[in-house]
């Protein structure tokens, strides 16, 4: 419920200043309320603020796309995409380098944010510094892409995934015979707007706590469910009581 009601903070926050464009100009006043120039763009079919560009999730200044491959381990915890609801994660199993499937093949980072390709499949994981300990016990599995960010665009490129606009291109894209996904060249189809670099620092400064709060929230569930996952057979098995 906490994390909720930080998300619908992030995305009241993120609306404002991104689809109103109403973010602060340089006296502080909303941008386009107050008069700031919008101009056309021939990526998207409405305008944008005179100074900011139009990229693609493919291709962008902001973001790289992380790329199949793994350290050398010998015990970590494997997310297949399963393990992941929304924001919230589960345990996984633990698995080794040798035996592991090879969906196993994606190795989180701190400040990279991760979606689900397939369709109509909402699974989000925002890596940042809060996240540290599950990113070095962490495997990934090769059904999520990872963007690679910097400290300071992680909360506008991660509210922009949060955001309903994207999964909806997303599954627009998505296709195959079997199980409809997207890849890495269908993000070329998926467009938004880049801020410059004081919209950028100033969005990261005001939601930088919110997104921490959130991890510290997600990384305490996650505890609490390997707790819980460990004592219910203790408990089932009669080889532990509660006492009154």
């Amino acid at each position: 419920m906490l994390n909720d009601n930080l998300h619908q903070q992030l995305k009241f926050l993120y609306d404002y200043w991104f689809t109103q464009f109403d973010f602060p100009d340089e006296n502080g006043k909303p941008y386009k309320s107050s008069g700031g120039l919008m101009l056309s763009n021939d990526k998207v079919s409405y305008k944008v603020p005179a100074d900011w560009k139009v990229y693609s999730l493919f291709e962008n200044p902001l973001t790289t796309i992380i790329k199949p491959g793994i350290d050398v381990f010998e015990s970590k915890n494997y997310l297949a995409t399963a393990e992941v609801d929304g924001t919230e994660i589960s345990t996984g199993a633990v698995i080794d380098y040798e035996n592991r499937e090879s969906r196993a093949n994606m190795q989180p980072t701190v400040n990279s944010i991760w979606f689900a390709k397939m369709k109509n499949s909402v699974k989000h994981l925002y890596l940042n510094k809060e996240m540290q300990e599950l990113i070095t016990n962490s495997i990934l599995s090769t059904g999520f892409c990872g963007l690679q960010c910097t400290e300071e665009n992680f909360e506008y490129v991660a509210s922009f995934i949060e955001h309903s606009y994207f999964e909806t291109l997303k599954d627009t894209l998505a296709h195959g015979a079997t199980q409809e996904a997207v890849n890495n060249d269908d993000l070329s189809g998926i467009v938004f707007v880049v801020p410059p670099e004081r919209i950028l620092r100033l969005f990261h400064e005001s939601t930088e706590t919110m997104y921490s709060q959130i991890s510290r929230n997600i990384c305490e569930n996650q505890e609490l469910t390997q707790l819980r996952d460990w004592l219910l057979p203790i408990l089932m098995n009669g080889q532990a009581t509660l006492s009154d």
